[in-house]
């Protein structure tokens, strides 16, 4: 049986968050207690997601994890880009291997421009924040949704 502390459970649903690029997957991981940390930055050759599809599988897998927030990168004007059709691509890919598979979108705009204002204020060099954005990105796509999911699940109750 689960306590409740707050309004909150006392264990949550674990998440992997992610942030698809070109080249870079940033991939992020929350705890049962809703904590984000970091996983890793995964680079693959340029359109090649069936790699990165493979991997991110192979993690959910091993952390046991079905629930993924995949950042949902729209324009500034909320209108589709480029990005948002290679977003959804990958959660095709991904549902296509593993149906069983919960994929949030996650409104993204300016996470990457807030991940590396982030970096900058603790003192990364522009060589960590380049080998590093992602995985940063990854976190707050991952942070901002769990914030929402906690606020719905505490007005549910």
């Amino acid at each position: 049986m689960e306590e409740k502390y707050g309004g909150f459970s006392s264990r949550m649903k674990r998440f992997c968050g992610l942030d698809l690029g070109t080249r870079t997957l940033g991939i992020a991981i929350s705890d049962i207690l809703g904590i984000v940390h970091p996983r890793e930055e995964f680079r693959f050759e340029k359109n090649l997601y069936r790699v990165a599809v493979a991997h991110t599988l192979e993690i959910l897998k091993k952390e046991e994890i079905s629930d993924v927030v995949l950042g949902y990168p729209l324009n500034m004007d909320g209108s589709i880009s480029p990005g948002t059709l290679r977003s959804e691509r990958f959660r095709d890919a991904l549902l296509k291997e593993n149906p069983s598979l919960h994929i949030y979108l996650q409104d993204e705009r300016l996470t990457t421009v807030n991940a590396e204002e982030e970096m900058i204020y603790f003192g990364y060099s522009r060589k960590k924040r380049k080998e590093r954005i992602d995985c940063s990105a990854a976190c707050l796509i991952l942070e901002d949704f769990i914030r929402e999911y906690e606020r719905k699940e505490k007005n549910h109750d």
